[in-house]
This record gives structure tokens, sequence and C-alpha cells, in this order.
């Protein structure tokens, strides 16, 4: 829902920066000139604004003889421009007056009075306006250019560059093209973006909430969870979530990893946020019931690094289990190192025995000897004597 807003809010950004700019430049003033030229070749440039209906100027230019319009304000059929003693036709633009009627209604009179262009000039000011229309059908008749001038530069012209004074006047367009031509691809632009926008959130909008709900648990796998209801005695003291201890009657919601929690606990935890145990991290469902999630995470948690250790605990052990376990061993270990040690100590009182008797028979034996050695002396010594007697 944050992504619609936000995508919502990016559109509307866009949207609003767009008519701003679009309002920004169709209000630009672009201007134009009006070179006007005296029997005496003295030339004289005005400032115009080119009005926002009708044909534009050609590329170079239009020139022309100036006639001021009867009646000035144009609101009504006007005279038609002097013909020409020879009979030759000239190019005429007609000098109006502001105000009394719209601008449409006062070129479209000076087109059908036969006039080439129209030049409509401002009262009690100098300041420019982009004239412009609302009236369709009008708008389909007019096909002449017209353009807005200031008072003082229509002053000037009604004195010294009108026909009668042998003077002419030349229309220059301005460089710059016209404002639909920028107008017409940056709006393009801008929607294409828009559009663009708009499916990247949606897509990204719709993953989103695909892998939030494959992460969580589903409500029917919840309730395949057991519930266990707290007594004293039992080996749970403490959840680990809102670190208060059990009381008697509390249902607690047990794990696969043996691990338990208080149900109003660890439920908004399953269903809304991720289905693994908030303490060890170990899936709540078997990977059977998850295609994508569960073996994107399992294989992450498969993933060996330097400080992965080379020996698991089972995940069905508990902590007490384990202990036991691993005591048990212990205790094994340290009988069976007793009897080793006694083993070794009969061993090593046996050989210390029969080290000793053999020491005790060759100590016999020496002794023998030695008597026999002894007696053998003694008699050849009573041999010896009974000879000499």
């Amino acid at each position: 829902m944050e992504i619609l807003k936000m995508c919502v809010l990016s559109v509307k950004r866009v949207s609003l920066w767009t008519v701003h700019v679009f309002a920004i430049a169709y209000l630009l003033p672009v201007n134009a000139d009006i070179i006007a030229h005296s029997a005496d070749n003295v030339s004289k440039s005005f400032e115009d604004l080119p009005a926002r209906f009708g044909y534009r100027l050609p590329s170079d230019g239009l020139k022309g003889f100036l006639v001021t319009s009867k009646p000035e304000n144009a609101c009504e059929p006007i005279a038609p421009p002097p013909m020409q003693k020879d009979n030759t036709s000239s190019v005429y633009i007609v000098l109006i007056r502001r105000l009394d009627c719209n601008f449409d209604i006062k070129v479209l009179n000076a087109q059908k009075a036969g006039y080439k262009a129209a030049i409509v000039y401002n009262v009690d000011s100098d300041d420019l306006i982009s004239m412009g229309s609302n009236d369709v059908d009008i708008l389909k008749k007019i096909d002449i250019p017209s353009v807005f001038i200031g008072e003082e530069s229509a002053k000037i012209m009604r004195e010294q560059f009108t026909w009668d004074k042998g003077a002419y006047i030349e229309l220059q367009p301005d460089g710059n093209l016209p404002l639909e031509y920028y107008l017409i691809p940056f709006l393009i632009i801008v929607g294409i973006c828009l559009v663009l926008i708009v499916i990247f959130m949606i897509t990204k909008f719709v993953q989103d909430r695909h892998r939030a709900r494959r992460n969580r648990l589903r409500k029917d796998q919840l309730k395949k969870l057991p519930i266990h209801k707290f007594k004293k005695g039992d080996e749970y003291d403490v959840c680990a979530v809102c670190l208060d201890e059990y009381e008697e009657g509390d249902k607690l919601r047990v794990l696969p990893c043996s691990h338990a929690y208080h149900c109003k606990c660890v439920d908004p935890w399953l269903t809304k946020t991720k289905k693994t145990c908030p303490v060890c991290k170990q899936k709540v469902v078997p990977s059977q019931g998850d295609s994508e999630s569960d073996s994107d995470s399992s294989q992450e948690d498969n993933d060996v690094s330097e400080n992965t250790p080379l020996l698991r605990p089972a995940p069905s052990a508990s902590t007490q289990s384990f202990g036991a376990i691993s005591e048990s061993h212990s205790q094994q270990r340290i009988v069976e190192s007793s009897e080793e040690d006694d083993d070794d100590d009969e061993d090593d009182d046996d050989a210390c025995d029969d080290e000793a008797d053999d020491s005790d028979s060759s100590d016999e034996e020496h002794n023998t000897g030695t008597v026999v050695v002894q007696l053998q002396h003694n008699l050849e010594r009573e041999s010896r004597a009974r000879n000499t007697v």
C-alpha cells in the first residue's frame, strides 16, 4: 500500500512539474521585430509579440504598406486597402487599436477586408500582450499572421511610416520555433516517463507483495502448530518476545525447534513478518510447502564460510537434551578412562611381580653355586691333609 502511495505521489509530482514547465514556456514572450523603412531610407525597428493564432510569418518575412484601420478598433468590417493607380496588387498591413472586442474578431475583419497581416497596438501602455482566442470557429477562419506592439511604437509608425508617406514595413519572424514544436515532444517524453514509472512501481509492488506473502505463515499452516497450556514444572519459563514469565494456564505456541512463546506474541510475527523462529531463525514450515522463497533462504543458510562450524546441532534437539547427551558422553568417557587406568595399573603390577620373581630365582641360583664351590674347596683340603700324614 505504501508503494502504491509513493507511485501516485511521484506521478502527481511529475504532472505538476510538467504543468509548471508548460505554463512557463507558454507565457514566455517570443520576440520578433518590425522594421520600418521611410522614403528617405531611414529604418527603425520596433519590438512586437506574435499572436497565438493564425498563420506564422514566412521565414523570409513579410513586406507591405502600413494602413490605419477605419474604424480603428476593427470590431466591425473595416475599409479595404487602397487601390493602386496602375491596378497592381500590393501587400497591405493594417494597424488596429486594442479594446472593444476580442483579438480574433479584429484580425478576422482585417482578413475579410483583404489585408495580408494585422498589427494590434496597446492603449495607454507599451506592454506586449500575447494575443489568444477561445473561439474555435473563428480560429479556423483566420489565415493571416498578426502581431502586437506598444502604444508608443504605434504612434511613431502612424506619424512616419504609413503608405501615404512612401514608407513600407517589414515583419520579421522570430528565429525560434513555435511553442507547439517544443511542447509536443516534451509532453510525449514526459508521458512515456510517467508510463514507465507507473509500470515499474506496479511491478515492484506486485513482486514485494508476493515475496512478503511467501515469507509469511498462512492461517492453515499456523493452525498445524501445536499449542501447549503452561503448567508449573514445565521446562519453559520466559517468553523471548515479551520477556514475561509464563503463568499457569498460558497458551504457548510450540515451534518445531522446541522453542515456545505466547500465542499472542509469536502469531503476529509468523503471519505478518516471517515464518521463522524469532530466536534461532529456523523455519517453522518445512521446505516442501515452500517453493522459491524457501529454496532461496535454504541456499543462503547452506552457504559455507570460514566462520561456519564443522558440526551443527540437530534442529530438533533442545538445549536441555543436548546438555544431557553431552553430560552422559562426558561421564562415559570418564568411566572408560578410569577403567583404562585400572587396567594399566594391573598390568604394571603384574610386570613388577614377574621382575621380582626373576630376581629371586637368580639370587637362589647364585647362592647354590657359591655353596658348591666352597664344598669342593673343603674336600680338596681334607684330601691333602690325609696324604701328608
